[in-house]
């Protein structure tokens, strides 16, 4: 078996959730950027539409409702039901940029219908995103947190295949109000999925059992000391998030590295691999070609490396140390992708530029996965040690955002800045932020010790 007894079959049943939660991800990094650059608009308004991630930064200041009130499962069904009627809606606002209006002029697109319903999108996603890890934290044992989340990240990889590369790759077959409709599909057979789900169940079961204990617990109290007024219960929420937000920032100083290392582990990473298809793009290859190789066969290749991030944490080595030399091979082959960045008269051919290109991208998606494996393990290993059962949901969710923070800005700022001082020097500075992460472990190695002893 890929991971050894310490996984179970139960550990697959939250799968479909994983893979429902990357679809986004790869449709709006790799699917629809290239289809609009095809459409003429520039690399700094691609940048902008970064901005529709919006949700995923305040997440965290609406995850305690997913923690305290109604069950992870309700939530779940909720926020697919929602992804559902987005995606139905997409389907219609993308008719003006189908191929059959790729001779319009980037002035002419109608695009103001795409960003709303791309908003709501991110909404939705960012819900179901809480739901899934807070049932992942009340159903995975310690011993079993390592494998279990590998297998919610290569669920959420395969997604991204599917949003990303799959899409991309038929949008010269088919129109794109029609993938998006198929992908509708997809979200309606998770809506089954998780309503008739086990694992699902159970989470429910575990999340009613907590509150029904804290509720006890405030009984008892009631008894000893008299009575607690309405008001306090109805605050408790609010007080508990803030007083979580300050200790994750302040008080803890696992939490507080942590989060600065999920603001920049992947800066330069970001910066070279979205950039890198709308290089090659400018350079000549076509829209298919790259769908092939960067939504499909690069995905994949990050695919395998997440799976195979849980081996890199079986070596009986830290997980800051089995990040150092990951990061380490990153960093190297992003060099390759400068020599192809600064080529601008074109001494490599077209044909070697464009292999040498995907060559060093899926082995760089490979060493990707591997690190995101890591880092969420070490995220799911912070959030046991520094929060109780009742707020987990809450403190992981301030951990992701600060990860998916640090990709958002950059993202906006990386294609502006490539806009501004061109490919050759925006990839030095990729490989330069590639080095950053690594010169913070060694530095701080000792402030992750919310890590259990190998």
């Amino acid at each position: 078996m890929l991971f050894g007894n310490s996984i179970r079959f139960r550990d697959f049943g939250s799968y479909p959730s994983a893979l429902e939660k990357g679809i986004p991800y790869g449709l709006q990094s790799r699917f629809l950027p290239l289809v609009l650059r095809s459409r003429g608009l520039s690399l700094t308004t691609l940048g902008f539409y970064k901005l529709l991630y919006v949700p995923w930064l305040f997440k965290s200041f609406y995850a305690p409702l997913v923690d305290t009130r109604g069950t992870k499962r309700l939530w779940l069904i909720a926020s697919l039901t929602g992804l559902l009627s987005v995606t139905l809606a997409l389907s219609v606002s993308t008719e003006g940029i189908s191929e059959s209006s790729s001779h319009r002029s980037p002035s002419s697109l109608t695009l103001t219908p795409l960003a709303i319903c791309l908003l709501l999108y991110n909404f939705f996603a960012a819900t179901q995103d809480i739901a899934v890890d807070g049932i992942a934290l009340l159903v995975l044992t310690s011993k079993e947190i390592a494998a279990g989340n590998t297998v919610q990240v290569v669920g959420y990889k395969l997604g991204g295949v599917i949003g990303g590369g799959l899409l991309t790759t038929l949008a010269s077959f088919v129109s794109i109000h029609q993938l998006f409709a198929a992908i509708a599909g997809v979200y309606f057979t998770g809506v089954i999925l998780c309503s008739t789900s086990g694992v699902i169940s159970k989470s429910a079961s575990q999340n009613y059992t907590v509150t029904q204990k804290c509720t006890s617990v405030g009984e008892n109290s009631l008894d000893s000391k008299a009575s607690v007024s309405k008001k306090d219960d109805k605050d408790d929420g609010e007080k508990s998030y803030w007083h979580l937000l300050r200790n994750a920032l302040v008080n803890s100083p696992g939490s507080c590295y942590l989060i600065i290392l999920l603001l920049i582990y992947k800066l330069g990473e970001q910066g070279a691999m979205n950039m890198l298809p709308l290089l090659l793009f400018d350079r000549g290859a076509s829209l298919a070609k790259i769908g092939l190789w960067n939504g499909m066969v690069g995905q994949i290749s990050s695919l395998a490396g997440s799976a195979a991030g849980y081996k890199f944490l079986s070596n009986n080595c830290s997980s800051a140390s089995a990040l150092v030399r990951l990061m380490n091979i990153r960093a190297l082959l992003q060099i390759p992708l400068i020599i192809i960045a600064v080529d601008s008269s074109g001494s490599l051919s077209p044909f070697s530029a464009f292999y040498l290109g995907a060559l060093c991208m899926n082995v760089t998606l490979f060493f990707s996965g591997a690190i995101t494996t890591v880092v969420f393990t070490l995220m799911m290993h912070c959030t046991r040690s520094e929060s109780s059962v009742r707020t987990q949901a809450t403190h992981y969710t301030v951990l992701s955002t600060a990860e998916l923070l640090g990709k958002l800005i950059f993202g906006v700022v990386a294609a502006s800045f490539t806009d501004w001082v061109g490919y050759g020097v925006a990839n030095i500075a990729f490989f330069l932020l590639s080095l950053l992460p690594i010169y913070f472990i060694r530095s701080h190695r000792r402030c992750f010790a919310f890590e259990p002893t190998l």
